[in-house]
């Protein structure tokens, strides 16, 4: 098989997607890997590094110069297509969807390649609900030959919402980016200094910080010791900043680099995601990498990756005592911390090791019905 991954964007979730499957499709024998990946990706030379061949345009650095870069696209369409047409792949698999990826799909299919996307979101997320991007989505996940979700959640929204075939669509789960090596260690419950909440990833409104904070001020009154890290891009708001600063939480409120990452989720001791909606989170799977405990909110593609008393809690619906509660019960027990944190270190190693991912992602090429 004779494949492409694709993904032209720069930052985040899906440079690091991109990156861990490539290194571990190219550990399989009857796989020829090439990679067309943006030259202004975060990951760019560490995907270098890989030896792998591949056609990697200059897309952009910010939004200012993406509409400028923008003019470029009809040549940039010519030299994607002339790149197909050489190399005569037989699949283009789309690792995290991206906005010029409508333009670019026609010619992957005049030059006879299929066409397989992995569907992070299938219903954009609150927010970010822009109807044109919505329309962009759909249509191209109805041309793929397959869709690839990350959780049955995903699965059914993208069954509903675009009116797919249930048994077009595979579902292999989020495995997880390594920031630094992987902890092979459990973790036990800390002593000798305050027990550290960790949350982590972009600060949007769904994300829940706001819940996570009032839950803290439940936990707090009975133990005022525990601190809270905040560490990710986004709107704070001055008044989420006061209530922060109130509460001595260690705030970091920018986007952050590999190695910033790794040492916070040391420095944490829990990791707690009390979102009010979800597909599913990249940041659980990266917190088992460290062998970090999780607390869920019981929505979304979440009920999937944590498995209770194994290698976190979900707390039930969005709400701020049972929220307290999962944390309190956490904090609380030496040995279920200790199961949660080996539970969570097994469960990277075992069931979203990324061979194992890109194995069942060879599968499901393979098994697509002409």
């Amino acid at each position: 098989m004779k494949l492409l991954l694709w993904h032209w964007g720069r930052r985040g979730g899906g440079p690091m997607y991109t990156y861990e499957m490539a290194k571990a499709l190219a550990q399989i024998p009857s796989v020829e890997v090439h990679l067309s990946l943006s030259r202004q990706s975060e990951l760019w030379e560490d995907s270098q590094k890989l030896g792998l061949p591949g056609w990697s345009p200059d897309t952009y650095t910010n939004s200012l110069t993406a509409i400028w870069s923008s003019i470029k696209l009809p040549s940039l369409r010519t030299e994607f297509s002339a790149y197909l047409r050489r190399e005569r792949f037989d699949w283009v698999c789309c690792t995290m969807t991206h906005i010029w990826n409508p333009f670019m799909l026609r010619k992957i299919n005049q030059n006879r390649a299929r066409y397989l996307m992995v569907l992070h979101d299938a219903l954009l997320h609150p927010g970010e609900r822009y109807f044109l991007r919505a329309q962009m989505l759909a249509a191209e996940a109805r041309r793929a030959d397959v869709v690839v979700t990350l959780s049955e959640y995903v699965r059914a929204q993208a069954v509903t919402a675009f009116g797919l075939d249930p048994a077009a669509i595979r579902v292999i789960p989020h495995g997880p980016f390594f920031y630094g090596e992987p902890k092979t260690e459990p973790r036990v419950l800390p002593t000798g200094r305050p027990f550290r909440v960790l949350f982590f990833g972009r600060i949007l409104a769904y994300k829940g910080l706001g819940l996570l904070m009032e839950a803290m001020r439940l936990v707090r009154r009975e133990f005022p010791e525990v601190e809270l890290i905040v560490a990710g891009q986004g709107r704070l708001g001055a008044e989420n900043q006061a209530a922060l600063q109130q509460m001595g939480a260690k705030v970091t409120n920018r986007w952050l680099e590999g190695e910033e990452v790794a040492g916070l989720f040391q420095e944490g001791d829990l990791l707690v995601a009390p979102y009010t909606s979800a597909s599913q989170s990249g940041v659980l799977p990266l917190a088992y990498a460290h062998a970090l405990p999780v607390v869920a909110t019981q929505v979304g593609g979440l009920q999937e990756q944590v498995i209770p008393g194994q290698t976190g809690l979900l707390s039930g619906p969005p709400e701020a005592a049972s929220l307290a509660r999962a944390i309190t019960r956490v904090m609380t027990d030496p040995e279920l911390y200790a199961r949660l944190s080996a539970g969570a270190r097994d469960y990277v190693a075992q069931s979203v090791a990324w061979p194992t991912l890109a194995r069942q992602l060879v599968s499901a090429m393979e098994e697509a019905p002409r």
